[in-house]
Protein backbone atom coordinates (compact mmCIF):
# COMPACT_ATOMS: atom_id res chain seq x y z
CA UNK A 1 0.00 0.00 0.00
CA UNK A 2 0.89 3.65 -0.60
CA UNK A 3 1.18 5.41 2.48
CA UNK A 4 1.75 8.70 4.43
CA UNK A 5 3.10 9.19 7.88
CA UNK A 6 2.84 12.80 9.23
CA UNK A 7 4.74 13.34 12.23
CA UNK A 8 7.96 12.25 13.01
CA UNK A 9 8.53 12.00 16.71
CA UNK A 10 9.36 8.63 18.17
CA UNK A 11 5.81 6.73 17.89
CA UNK A 12 5.79 8.09 14.22
CA UNK A 13 8.84 7.41 13.17
CA UNK A 14 8.67 3.72 14.78
CA UNK A 15 5.19 3.25 12.78
CA UNK A 16 6.95 4.27 9.75
CA UNK A 17 10.10 1.96 10.12
CA UNK A 18 7.64 -1.28 10.21
CA UNK A 19 5.48 0.02 7.74
CA UNK A 20 8.50 0.01 5.53
CA UNK A 21 10.32 -3.38 7.22
CA UNK A 22 5.97 -4.89 6.00
CA UNK A 23 7.18 -3.72 2.44
CA UNK A 24 4.40 -0.76 2.25
CA UNK A 25 5.51 2.46 0.32
CA UNK A 26 6.17 5.31 2.54
CA UNK A 27 6.39 9.28 1.88
CA UNK A 28 7.16 10.80 5.26
CA UNK A 29 6.44 14.72 6.38
CA UNK A 30 7.97 15.94 9.60
CA UNK A 31 7.80 20.03 10.38
CA UNK A 32 11.74 19.40 10.72
CA UNK A 33 12.78 17.29 8.07
CA UNK A 34 16.30 16.21 9.77
CA UNK A 35 14.12 13.79 11.59
CA UNK A 36 12.89 12.03 8.15
CA UNK A 37 17.09 11.11 7.56
CA UNK A 38 17.29 7.41 9.21
CA UNK A 39 13.53 6.58 7.32
CA UNK A 40 14.76 7.61 3.81
CA UNK A 41 17.53 5.67 4.11
CA UNK A 42 15.48 2.87 4.06
CA UNK A 43 13.53 3.66 1.24
CA UNK A 44 11.14 6.18 2.61
CA UNK A 45 9.93 9.51 0.41
CA UNK A 46 10.15 13.04 1.91
CA UNK A 47 6.91 15.30 0.78
CA UNK A 48 7.85 18.58 1.66
CA UNK A 49 4.38 19.51 2.69
CA UNK A 50 1.39 17.76 4.46
CA UNK A 51 -0.73 17.81 1.04
CA UNK A 52 2.02 15.75 -0.36
CA UNK A 53 1.77 12.56 1.75
CA UNK A 54 -2.11 12.66 1.96
CA UNK A 55 -2.73 10.95 -1.40
CA UNK A 56 -2.08 7.53 -1.63
CA UNK A 57 -3.83 4.88 -0.10
CA UNK A 58 -3.89 6.10 3.73
CA UNK A 59 -2.53 9.06 5.29
CA UNK A 60 -1.20 8.64 8.92
CA UNK A 61 -1.07 11.50 11.33
CA UNK A 62 1.05 11.27 14.97
CA UNK A 63 0.95 14.68 16.23
CA UNK A 64 1.62 15.95 20.10
CA UNK A 65 -1.74 17.49 20.55
CA UNK A 66 -4.40 19.51 18.75
CA UNK A 67 -2.63 22.62 17.52
CA UNK A 68 -0.62 20.13 15.88
CA UNK A 69 -3.32 18.26 14.22
CA UNK A 70 -4.84 21.23 13.28
CA UNK A 71 -2.25 22.81 11.97
CA UNK A 72 -1.25 20.12 9.87
CA UNK A 73 -5.32 19.75 8.62
CA UNK A 74 -6.84 22.94 8.14
CA UNK A 75 -3.73 25.09 7.70
CA UNK A 76 -2.51 27.88 9.57
CA UNK A 77 -2.58 30.70 6.82
CA UNK A 78 -3.22 31.07 3.34
CA UNK A 79 0.31 29.81 2.68
CA UNK A 80 -0.18 26.35 4.27
CA UNK A 81 -4.31 25.86 4.19
CA UNK A 82 -3.46 22.16 5.53
CA UNK A 83 -3.92 18.64 3.64
CA UNK A 84 -7.81 18.21 3.95
CA UNK A 85 -7.95 20.65 1.02
CA UNK A 86 -5.74 18.21 -0.95
CA UNK A 87 -6.55 14.89 0.03
CA UNK A 88 -7.15 12.20 -1.93
CA UNK A 89 -10.41 11.18 -2.73
CA UNK A 90 -9.83 7.28 -2.04
CA UNK A 91 -7.12 8.42 0.74
CA UNK A 92 -8.00 7.24 4.14
CA UNK A 93 -6.94 9.55 7.17
CA UNK A 94 -6.20 7.53 9.81
CA UNK A 95 -5.84 9.79 13.19
CA UNK A 96 -3.32 7.91 16.14
CA UNK A 97 -2.86 11.23 17.39
CA UNK A 98 -3.76 11.33 21.19
CA UNK A 99 -6.29 14.63 21.06
CA UNK A 100 -9.24 15.76 22.37
CA UNK A 101 -12.57 14.26 21.43
CA UNK A 102 -13.49 17.81 20.49
CA UNK A 103 -11.04 17.95 18.08
CA UNK A 104 -11.53 14.40 16.94
CA UNK A 105 -15.31 15.34 15.68
CA UNK A 106 -14.12 18.45 14.80
CA UNK A 107 -11.79 16.85 11.65
CA UNK A 108 -14.48 14.06 11.56
CA UNK A 109 -17.07 16.61 10.30
CA UNK A 110 -15.10 18.91 7.86
CA UNK A 111 -14.07 15.33 6.71
CA UNK A 112 -17.44 14.26 6.43
CA UNK A 113 -18.75 17.89 4.40
CA UNK A 114 -15.96 17.55 2.07
CA UNK A 115 -16.34 13.80 0.91
CA UNK A 116 -13.24 12.64 2.63
CA UNK A 117 -12.51 9.62 4.27
CA UNK A 118 -11.59 9.49 8.18
CA UNK A 119 -11.34 7.16 11.29
CA UNK A 120 -9.50 7.15 14.56
CA UNK A 121 -7.34 4.27 15.66
CA UNK A 122 -5.56 5.42 19.03
CA UNK A 123 -2.86 3.29 19.86
CA UNK A 124 -1.68 1.98 23.35
CA UNK A 125 2.23 1.44 23.69
CA UNK A 126 5.31 3.30 25.20
CA UNK A 127 7.85 3.92 22.13
CA UNK A 128 9.47 0.94 23.09
CA UNK A 129 6.77 -1.02 22.18
CA UNK A 130 6.40 1.00 18.88
CA UNK A 131 9.12 0.49 17.75
CA UNK A 132 8.90 -3.58 18.03
CA UNK A 133 5.35 -3.60 15.94
CA UNK A 134 3.81 -4.50 19.27
CA UNK A 135 1.17 -1.30 19.44
CA UNK A 136 -2.32 -2.04 20.73
CA UNK A 137 -4.81 -0.72 17.98
CA UNK A 138 -7.89 0.95 18.60
CA UNK A 139 -9.85 2.04 15.71
CA UNK A 140 -13.23 3.73 15.53
CA UNK A 141 -14.88 5.20 12.37
CA UNK A 142 -16.68 3.49 9.19
CA UNK A 143 -15.95 -0.01 9.52
CA UNK A 144 -14.89 -0.58 5.87
CA UNK A 145 -12.36 1.50 6.09
CA UNK A 146 -10.65 0.61 8.79
CA UNK A 147 -11.00 -3.34 7.09
CA UNK A 148 -9.60 -1.40 4.31
CA UNK A 149 -6.69 -0.32 7.28
CA UNK A 150 -5.97 -3.14 8.69
CA UNK A 151 -2.86 -4.17 6.79
CA UNK A 152 -2.01 -0.94 8.17
CA UNK A 153 -2.60 -2.26 11.60
CA UNK A 154 -1.44 -5.23 11.43
CA UNK A 155 2.16 -4.39 10.64
CA UNK A 156 2.53 -1.89 13.27
CA UNK A 157 0.56 -4.11 16.24
CA UNK A 158 -0.24 -7.21 17.82
CA UNK A 159 -3.84 -7.03 18.12
CA UNK A 160 -6.95 -4.06 16.87
CA UNK A 161 -10.10 -3.54 18.26
CA UNK A 162 -12.79 -2.13 16.21
CA UNK A 163 -14.24 0.20 19.45
CA UNK A 164 -16.80 2.28 17.89
CA UNK A 165 -18.93 3.70 14.89
CA UNK A 166 -18.03 7.55 15.70
CA UNK A 167 -13.86 8.18 15.17
CA UNK A 168 -14.23 9.77 18.45
CA UNK A 169 -15.27 6.74 20.50
CA UNK A 170 -11.50 5.80 19.85
CA UNK A 171 -9.79 9.14 21.54
CA UNK A 172 -12.23 9.01 24.45
CA UNK A 173 -11.45 4.89 24.77
CA UNK A 174 -7.37 6.25 24.94
CA UNK A 175 -7.65 8.63 27.29
CA UNK A 176 -9.39 6.06 29.64
CA UNK A 177 -7.03 4.30 29.30
CA UNK A 178 -3.99 6.64 29.72
CA UNK A 179 -5.83 7.17 33.03
CA UNK A 180 -5.43 4.04 34.54
CA UNK A 181 -1.84 3.49 33.52
CA UNK A 182 -1.69 7.28 35.73
CA UNK A 183 -3.33 5.74 38.54
CA UNK A 184 -1.23 3.02 38.35
CA UNK A 185 1.98 5.25 38.14
CA UNK A 186 0.36 7.23 41.35
CA UNK A 187 -0.83 4.51 43.47
CA UNK A 188 3.23 2.85 42.79
CA UNK A 189 4.56 6.23 43.98
CA UNK A 190 2.41 6.28 47.14
CA UNK A 191 2.97 3.08 48.15
CA UNK A 192 6.90 2.85 47.63
CA UNK A 193 7.26 6.39 49.03
CA UNK A 194 5.51 4.68 52.28
CA UNK A 195 7.76 2.09 52.12
CA UNK A 196 10.81 3.59 51.85
CA UNK A 197 9.80 5.91 54.53
CA UNK A 198 9.52 3.26 57.03
CA UNK A 199 13.04 1.41 55.56
CA UNK A 200 10.68 -1.71 54.18
CA UNK A 201 12.11 -3.00 50.54
CA UNK A 202 9.92 -1.71 48.35
CA UNK A 203 11.60 -3.89 45.60
CA UNK A 204 10.78 -6.73 47.27
CA UNK A 205 6.80 -5.08 47.35
CA UNK A 206 7.37 -4.77 43.39
CA UNK A 207 7.80 -8.35 43.14
CA UNK A 208 5.07 -9.48 45.53
CA UNK A 209 2.31 -7.12 43.48
CA UNK A 210 3.62 -7.00 40.06
CA UNK A 211 4.71 -10.77 39.63
CA UNK A 212 2.53 -12.67 41.90
CA UNK A 213 -0.02 -10.71 43.16
CA UNK A 214 -1.36 -8.98 40.05
CA UNK A 215 0.54 -11.08 37.55
CA UNK A 216 1.11 -8.22 35.57
CA UNK A 217 3.93 -7.76 32.85
CA UNK A 218 2.06 -3.79 32.75
CA UNK A 219 2.34 -3.55 36.37
CA UNK A 220 5.98 -5.36 36.24
CA UNK A 221 7.34 -2.98 34.00
CA UNK A 222 6.33 0.54 35.05
CA UNK A 223 7.04 -0.35 38.67
CA UNK A 224 10.48 -1.48 37.79
CA UNK A 225 10.96 2.05 36.24
CA UNK A 226 10.00 3.88 39.49
CA UNK A 227 11.94 1.21 41.55
CA UNK A 228 15.46 1.57 39.18
CA UNK A 229 14.73 5.27 38.91
CA UNK A 230 14.78 5.03 34.93
CA UNK A 231 12.99 8.90 34.62
CA UNK A 232 15.29 9.48 31.26
CA UNK A 233 14.19 12.58 29.31
CA UNK A 234 14.09 10.84 25.74
CA UNK A 235 10.87 8.78 26.33
CA UNK A 236 7.46 9.34 27.08
CA UNK A 237 7.62 12.43 29.67
CA UNK A 238 5.25 13.87 32.54
CA UNK A 239 4.35 17.13 29.86
CA UNK A 240 2.70 14.59 27.34
CA UNK A 241 1.25 12.75 30.09
CA UNK A 242 -0.54 15.70 32.02
CA UNK A 243 -1.89 16.67 28.29
CA UNK A 244 -3.73 13.88 28.53
CA UNK A 245 -4.36 13.44 31.41
CA UNK A 246 -6.17 17.31 31.07
CA UNK A 247 -8.18 15.96 27.91
CA UNK A 248 -9.67 13.31 29.74
CA UNK A 249 -10.77 15.91 32.84
CA UNK A 250 -12.51 17.60 29.90
CA UNK A 251 -14.18 14.82 29.01
CA UNK A 252 -15.02 13.58 31.96
CA UNK A 253 -16.53 17.14 32.88
CA UNK A 254 -18.50 17.54 28.99
CA UNK A 255 -19.96 13.85 30.04
CA UNK A 256 -20.68 15.22 33.75
CA UNK A 257 -18.99 11.82 34.47
CA UNK A 258 -17.56 12.54 38.73
CA UNK A 259 -14.18 11.33 38.54
CA UNK A 260 -11.56 13.05 41.91
CA UNK A 261 -8.95 10.46 41.13
CA UNK A 262 -8.16 11.71 37.63
CA UNK A 263 -8.57 15.47 38.92
CA UNK A 264 -6.22 14.35 41.74
CA UNK A 265 -3.60 12.52 39.39
CA UNK A 266 -3.67 16.15 37.02
CA UNK A 267 -2.64 17.49 40.15
CA UNK A 268 0.51 15.75 40.49
CA UNK A 269 0.94 16.04 37.28
CA UNK A 270 1.12 19.28 37.23
CA UNK A 271 2.51 19.72 40.12
CA UNK A 272 5.82 17.83 39.19
CA UNK A 273 5.62 20.45 35.74
CA UNK A 274 5.83 23.08 38.63
CA UNK A 275 8.94 21.63 40.15
CA UNK A 276 10.96 20.96 37.16
CA UNK A 277 10.31 17.54 36.14
CA UNK A 278 8.10 18.14 32.88
CA UNK A 279 10.40 16.54 30.56
CA UNK A 280 11.14 14.12 32.97
CA UNK A 281 9.57 10.04 32.27
CA UNK A 282 5.55 9.95 33.71
CA UNK A 283 7.19 7.23 36.59
CA UNK A 284 9.09 10.15 37.81
CA UNK A 285 6.23 10.73 39.93
CA UNK A 286 7.81 8.24 42.08
CA UNK A 287 10.32 10.48 42.42
CA UNK A 288 7.99 13.33 43.60
CA UNK A 289 6.52 11.18 46.23
CA UNK A 290 8.91 10.31 47.82
CA UNK A 291 10.34 13.63 48.24
CA UNK A 292 7.09 14.77 49.84
CA UNK A 293 7.55 11.92 52.05
CA UNK A 294 11.16 13.05 53.24
CA UNK A 295 12.75 10.40 51.62
CA UNK A 296 16.38 11.11 50.52
CA UNK A 297 17.12 9.85 47.30
CA UNK A 298 20.39 8.43 46.10
CA UNK A 299 22.04 10.36 43.44
CA UNK A 300 22.28 8.33 40.25
CA UNK A 301 25.60 7.93 39.02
Amino acid sequence: MDIGVIGLGRMGAAIADNLLAAGHEVTVYNRSPEKAKPLLAKGATLAHDAAGAANGDIVITMLANDNAVDGVVFGTDEDNEGFLAHQGKATVHVSMSTISVEECRKVATASSSTKKSFISATVLGRPDVAERGELIVMAAGDKSLINRCKPVFAAIGKSTYSVGDKPEDANLIKLAANFMISSMIETYAEAFALLRKNEVDHRQFLQIMAKDFFQSPIYEKYGKIIVEEQFSKDAFTIDMQEKDTRLAVAAAIESRVPMPLLSAIENAFVCAIGRGKGDMDPCALGQLAAENAGVKLKPKR
